[in-house]
């Protein structure tokens, strides 16, 4: 059996680097009440591994007797983590009855929603000897006052001295506008961990231990080229191992070769293209797309602000609006004054692969 998962949110046969986060955790489990590492918010950009992490985190917290509860922040996550928390008699004596958390929050409904969720979590914490996490996903795409709702429950909870973790995750720029928003700066307090790129050292063990492990050999050239084609991203790992895996396990052989490997990079970036890239850039508007296929021109590198604009015979100021959008959609990153590069590896290949296509939909 293969032993790559490149499957959103599923867990690879190791998390690669992420040591530090887990540590963390496990200080604020072993901690008791108050612990700051029971309040966790987790960035990362598209194919970071946020998913895969909360679900690691759950596994680890349910290994110490916890109850657990992932949830996704869609509409009514709130309501859906009040059923979970309730005992099944009661929720279906409820389930009938006028929304008890409502779906259209305003302000009475935020704090009657509030107080509903602390009762509910109360009643599970048991008088103190329970135990509950709750993780949160993709909170770049919730509703502000479902998450003021869960936040200021969980704050009270925790101010009666009540063993409960909470640990929220999404995309760099969008999560903090929920953390910076009116009445929630109870979640700045979260301790904040990031998930950058891993270390090319960590995937070369990765990839030789992980094949190694399934029974196959695998050559130190074709390694080298699986490593390099991950780009430090845990998803591009998990596809570049499988289809490297694969086309090996086709040929009957128990060697993984430098021809194996090319073979699961062409394969993998095509997936990656299909998964990461093209999502990313699906419902941008062609405004921000002509600046995308601007910088796209230095090929992966970072661009100059001054030179998309001469490119793009536009002003630099007016241009400023473009790139904080991009920015804000964790498309693009400033990490040096003057200078903007793309978030997730392969982008500008696929651009410029793609750009009479993406031109001609644009109306150009």
């Amino acid at each position: 059996m293969n032993p790559f998962k490149p499957t959103a949110g599923k867990m690879p046969p190791e998390l690669i680097g992420r040591d530090f986060v887990i540590e963390s955790f496990v200080d604020g489990i072993e901690n008791g009440p108050g612990a700051p590492e029971r309040l966790m918010r987790i960035t990362g950009a598209r194919g970071m591994g946020k998913t895969v992490m909360l679900n690691e985190l759950g596994r680890i917290a349910r290994g110490h007797g916890w109850v657990v509860i992932d949830e996704v922040a869609s509409p009514g996550f709130c309501s859906r983590i009040w059923e979970r928390l309730m005992p099944r008699n009661q929720v279906e004596s409820l389930r009938f009855q006028p929304s008890i958390l409502g779906i259209s929050f305003g302000e009475v409904e935020t704090e009657r929603a509030s107080l509903t969720l602390r009762e509910a979590m109360a009643a599970q914490l048991k008088g103190g000897k329970g135990n509950v996490l709750i993780t949160l996903d993709e909170v770049q795409d919730s509703s502000l006052e479902e998450v003021r709702a869960l936040a200021v429950a969980i704050q009270q909870v925790i101010g009666d001295d009540l063993s409960v973790a909470f640990v929220f995750a999404g995309l760099p720029s969008m999560i903090d506008r929920v953390v910076n928003a009116k009445a929630l700066t109870f979640l700045r307090r979260a301790v904040p961990e990031d998930l950058a790129p891993l270390f090319p050292e960590d995937v070369e063990r990765s990839f030789a231990e992980t094949i190694g492990a399934s029974g196959l050999a695998v050559t130190s050239d074709a390694i080298d080229i699986m490593v390099e084609a991950a780009a430090g991203y845990p998803f591009m790992v998990q596809l570049v191992g499988y289809y490297g895996w694969q086309a090996a396990h086709k040929r009957g052989s128990t060697v993984l070769e430098l021809r194996d490997a090319e073979q699961g990079v062409v394969a993998a970036r095509r997936q990656f293209d299909r998964m990461v890239v093209e999502p990313a850039l699906q419902n941008l508007p062609p405004t921000l797309l002509s600046y995308l296929l601007a910088m796209a021109q230095d090929e992966g590198r970072p661009s100059k602000t001054g030179a998309v604009a001469v490119r793009l015979d536009r002003d630099l100021t007016e241009l400023s609006s473009y790139r904080s959008r991009l920015i804000k959609e964790n498309v693009i990153q400033s990490r040096t004054r003057g200078e903007v590069e793309f978030v997730v590896p392969y982008m500008a290949d696929y651009l410029n692969q793609h750009r009479t296509d993406l031109l001609d939909e644009m109306g150009n």
